[in-house]
């Protein structure tokens, strides 16, 4: 089973927000959805949910039953005006697979009150429930957007738990977020979406970060022409570099000092596409 998006591109008010994307979503993976701050990460997301229409392009989904799409527009979610019990009323009409008692459990888990109304939660409470609400749902792919924004790292640490045993089950989840440090831990592919287009995310072999110390006032020309500078603290630079430029700076040990070799995180990349 997959859920294919097909030279799908969208305009909203005028603004060309997706432009012919191709993307597939494969049942048993999570799935990071990055860019920046209006870039399309929910146009998207409520595309694929069929809240909104594509003007040209196709999404398909295997089963052709929308009740495997789980998603919660983050800015009209009517979740939050009901207490929990209620809310779960509801989502057993939406969703026709919703499990009660493994959407009480995960919110016992938490101590989160099944009677108080959600709106009065904390915004880490909130969307843990959301969350709650998706693996209960039976929904194959769960579409959360900045599900891990306002949760502490205990929670943190059980929301992964529970995508992991997600994905264990077959099932798929979307994660549009702007915390990138932690796709590194539980995304199996990231996607980034830049001028309306969306491209694969693929560590590049022959980039290397590294971090070391430069004395002079100002970088070397020669270097600022071939590094990504990530970070500068006082004289200590961290910095994206080839394979062919380090072994220059490994052998020019009196100009650059300290030199260290880092790990290449998500976050690299997305400043190396976006710098």
């Amino acid at each position: 089973m997959g859920l294919q998006i097909e030279n799908v591109s969208k305009t909203i008010n005028g603004q060309q927000i997706l432009t012919q994307v191709d993307l597939d979503i494969q049942a048993g993976s999570i799935v990071g959805l990055v860019g920046r701050n209006g870039a399309g990460k929910t146009t998207l997301m409520r595309l694929l949910a069929g809240e909104i229409q594509p003007d040209t392009g196709d999404i398909r989904l295997d089963s052709a039953d929308l009740n495997d799409i789980f998603y919660l527009d983050t800015l009209a979610n009517w979740l939050t005006g009901y207490n929990a019990r209620t809310a779960a009323d509801v989502l057993e009409i939406f969703y026709v697979n919703f499990d009660r008692q493994v959407f009480f459990d995960i919110l016992a888990s938490q101590d989160l009150s099944e009677t108080k109304t959600i709106a009065s939660f904390s915004k880490g409470q909130r969307v843990l429930i959301e969350v709650a609400a998706g693996v209960a749902s039976g929904a194959i792919y769960l579409l959360f957007d900045e599900p891990l924004d306002g949760l502490d790292v205990f929670v943190k640490d059980y929301f992964k738990r529970l995508l992991l045993e997600v994905v264990e089950q077959g099932r798929s989840v979307m994660i549009a977020t702007h915390n990138l440090t932690e796709l590194d831990s539980l995304a199996d592919r990231v996607f980034l979406i830049k001028d309306s287009e969306i491209v694969e995310q693929e560590k590049d072999s022959d980039i290397v970060k590294i971090q070391f110390v430069y004395e002079g006032d100002q970088l070397p020309s020669n270097l600022l022409e071939v590094a990504i500078i990530l970070e500068q603290r006082g004289r200590v630079y961290l910095a994206l570099v080839t394979h062919g430029v380090l072994d220059c700076i490994f052998s020019d040990y009196l100009t650059y000092k300290f030199v260290e070799i880092l790990q290449v995180t998500t976050e690299d990349i997305f400043r190396k596409e976006l710098r």
